[in-house]
C-alpha cells in the first residue's frame, strides 16, 4: 500500500450553469468541468451539508485511500474508450454513477480503484479562481456545458 496522499481542489459553479468547475495552478487547469454525473454528485453533497456560498467556491478533498470524515466513496467501474473513467457508489443513500475525465491522471498515475471525497466550506482567504499569467492560457480537457 502506498503512503496516503490527500489532495485538494476548490470547485465553483460555472457562471450561468449548474456545472461545477475548478482551476488548478499546479496542473495549469482552468475551468475544468465536472460532467457526466459528477456535478450532480457534488451538488447533492454540498446541498446536504449546507455549505455556505458553495457556488463561489468550496474545499473538495480527495484521496485514493480512506481518510477521516470523507463524505463519499467511489468505486472504479470501467475506462472509457475515448478517455476518462467511470465510478459508482452511493451518495447520501442514492446510487450514482459519474465519469471523471483524463485530468484525473494529472493527480494519479493510474485511475484509482477507489476514491474518497469530502466537501467543506472554502477556507478564509482562498480564492478558487486562478488567473494564468499574462500571455499564458490555462488548459482544459472538458468544458462546462452552456
Amino acid at each position: 500500500m502506498s503512503p496516503q496522499r490527500i489532495l485538494t481542489l476548490h470547485p465553483y459553479l460555472s457562471p450561468g450553469t449548474d456545472c461545477w468547475v475548478f482551476d488548478d495552478q499546479r496542473t495549469g487547469l482552468k475551468e475544468e468541468a465536472f460532467v457526466e454525473g459528477t456535478s450532480e454528485m457534488i451538488t447533492r453533497v454540498v446541498e446536504h451539508k449546507r455549505i455556505p456560498k458553495a457556488a463561489t467556491g468550496f474545499l473538495l478533498t480527495f484521496s485514493d485511500q480512506p481518510f477521516d470524515g470523507h463524505d463519499v466513496e467511489r468505486h472504479w467501474v470501467r475506462s472509457e474508450a475515448g478517455g476518462g473513467d467511470w465510478y459508482e457508489g452511493e451518495v447520501l443513500g442514492q446510487p450514482m454513477e459519474n465519469w471523471l475525465c483524463p485530468a484525473l491522471l494529472l493527480y494519479f498515475v493510474d485511475p484509482p480503484k477507489r476514491l474518497f471525497i469530502r466537501c467543506d466550506p472554502l477556507p478564509a482567504g482562498v480564492n478558487p479562481i486562478w488567473e494564468p499569467p499574462p500571455g499564458e492560457e490555462g488548459r482544459r480537457f472538458v468544458e462546462a456545458p452552456r
